[in-house]
């Protein structure tokens, strides 16, 4: 039978060593041997409270990826299978229709990859090695002289002013927040786009072809389209993410 004494002794150690307060009395009851019955529930609930407090102090950012890792799971299963797109090019009465199966898979991909985004960029939104490097070229040679540095170094005036805008642009939401539970939202509306996915996914690796499978990857990429559109929180993932300039950096600085 487990012994309460070394119960709620392990559990005092946990807890000093995680940092969590340990009440006054709880050493003094582990050296009272003959109060077992009350050591066992005393454990019992001090045991359940440091579970709670866990929870409660694990980081949002990490709670926000755990709403997301059965999507991405489900989405990996069709990976495994090469995709809708792979799917499609191994069956030959498919082939024809490769083009909406691969919009399919890049979706899906989308909804993933910017409800990540959404937890990753909670609390604002970090600042990448473009903004940094603009930010700091200004800073020291002023907005002008960083321009004409960029300019000698063979950079378009064109893609200057795009690193400029994007520069303010993350100056401006380095500290914009958002609503957890509104992700959480978002989270939860994308799971039948997923669940479609896999369905479609599932039938074609079964050998059950028939005419529904391309009108249901058509049918599913659309409502996918407006999903972005109508979701808030996707909808301004994706609009900030569209402003990142994909350069880069020791190329145009004339490094190595």
């Amino acid at each position: 039978m487990l012994n309460p004494n070394n119960l709620l002794m392990s559990i005092l150690v946990v807890a000093t060593i995680q940092g969590f307060p340990v009440p006054p009395l709880l050493p003094v009851l582990v050296a009272n041997k003959k109060m077992n019955k009350i050591l066992f529930l005393i454990s019992f609930s001090f045991l359940l409270g440091l579970s709670n407090m866990a929870f409660a102090t694990q980081n949002p950012i990490s709670k926000c990826h755990s709403k997301i890792i059965p999507l991405d799971q489900e989405r990996d299963t069709v990976s495994q299978l090469d995709g809708i797109w792979g799917l499609f090019e191994k069956n030959h009465e498919l082939q024809g229709n490769s083009v909406a199966a691969i919009n399919l898979d890049r979706k899906i991909n989308s909804i993933i990859f910017h409800l990540k985004y959404l937890c990753d960029t909670l609390n604002g939104i970090p600042m990448n090695e473009v903004a940094r490097y603009v930010r700091d070229g200004i800073q020291k040679k002023g907005e002008s002289g960083f321009r004409k540095e960029l300019i000698d170094l063979g950079k378009p005036e064109t893609e200057i002013d795009t690193w400029f805008e994007f520069t303010r642009f993350s100056l401006k939401h380095k500290k914009r927040s958002l609503d957890f539970d509104s992700i959480a939202d978002s989270i939860k509306s994308a799971v039948p786009f997923i669940a479609s996915y896999v369905s479609i996914a599932k039938k074609i690796d079964n050998q059950k072809i028939d005419d529904s499978i391309i009108k249901n990857v058509e049918k599913l990429s659309g409502e996918i389209d407006n999903f972005f559109i109508s979701d808030k929180y996707l909808n301004q993932a994706l609009t900030e993410n569209s402003n990142i300039p994909y350069v880069d950096i020791n190329e145009s600085s004339g490094g190595s």
